[in-house]
């Protein structure tokens, strides 16, 4: 008779699995101490509803969409309190360091994180859900809801507005981070 996991081992071992890539997904999103938090939240919920949590590679997906509506919960919250400090106080609130800053600080990757701010929230996640977490179509496409074909048209067209962007000439641009080698060397 196979033996059955307790729901410690259980919580457990989705822990050690999952808390290292989820709390890497909040630090690329929120100001370190709110991504501590966060990440601390995601797995609240996922103690809380562990009977819910689907088994193998699909908890990791059901983890991120965790992890999804606790980074927007914690967005919104903090756009809030912002808002009311500036209410309470004569001066304008400070801006947060925003979380990508933190962690990508070289010139080059700044101008891709300031060309994705110009996307649509919704192709800034996919974008973000498949270059910085690595994530498949068809995983993005659990996390958000949507088909894998919606994801790769968000994908292209996101991919697409974001050459254009970065092709634009600026003082400080010489070639697009999304330029190939080919086109580098036949300038």
């Amino acid at each position: 008779m196979a033996r059955i996991p307790s729901t410690d081992e259980t919580f457990s071992s989705l822990f050690a699995a999952h808390h290292q890539e989820l709390h890497a997904y909040c630090l690329r999103r929120l100001p370190v101490d709110d991504a501590n938090d966060a990440a601390a939240e995601i797995f609240l919920t996922a103690w809380r509803r562990l009977k819910e949590i689907p088994s193998g590679d699909e908890a990791r997906l059901w983890l991120y969409g965790v992890a999804r509506n606790v980074v927007r919960n914690w967005t919104r919250s903090g756009r809030r309190r912002l808002r009311l400090v500036a209410k309470v106080g004569s001066l304008a609130p400070p801006r947060p360091e925003a979380p990508d800053i933190r962690v990508i600080r070289s010139e080059e990757h700044q101008e891709v994180i300031d060309a994705i701010a110009n996307l649509r929230d919704s192709d800034q996640e996919v974008v973000r859900l498949k270059i910085w977490e690595g994530l498949s179509n068809a995983e993005v496409g659990v996390i958000l809801d949507i088909t894998d074909r919606a994801v790769e048209a968000r994908y292209t067209r996101s991919i697409k507005k974001l050459h254009k962007l970065l092709a634009a000439p600026t003082a400080t641009t010489t070639s697009s981070p999304f330029s190939s080698d080919r086109e580098e060397a036949a300038s």
